[in-house]
C-alpha cells in the first residue's frame, strides 16, 4: 500500500512525486483544441449575431435608447466593440 508521501492523487489517478503530469496536459491541449474546432461554427454565428445586434443598437432613435435605459455613449461604446469581443 502506497502512502500519501511517496504518491499524489491527480484527477482520481495515482502519480509519482516530482513528475510533471506532461502527459495530462497534453491530452487537456488536444480536448480544447477539438471542442474549439467543434464549437467553431457556433462562434461564428454568435459572431454575426453579435455584429447584427450592434448594427441595429447604433441605429436606435433617442426615444428608443431611452426607453431601454442607455445613453447615446452607452450605444457608442458598445457599437464600436469588435464583434469578436462580447
Amino acid at each position: 500500500m502506497a502512502s500519501s508521501s511517496t504518491t499524489t492523487q491527480t484527477a482520481g489517478r495515482t502519480a509519482r512525486p516530482g513528475l510533471f503530469p506532461l502527459g495530462t496536459a497534453l491530452a487537456s491541449l488536444i480536448v480544447s483544441a477539438g471542442q474549439a474546432a467543434f464549437n467553431f461554427p457556433t462562434l461564428l454565428v454568435e459572431w454575426q449575431k453579435r455584429s447584427e445586434m450592434r448594427r441595429h443598437l447604433a441605429q436606435m432613435d433617442a426615444r428608443l435608447r431611452a426607453d431601454v435605459g442607455l445613453t447615446a455613449a452607452d450605444v457608442r461604446r458598445e457599437a464600436e466593440k469588435p464583434f469578436w469581443i462580447s
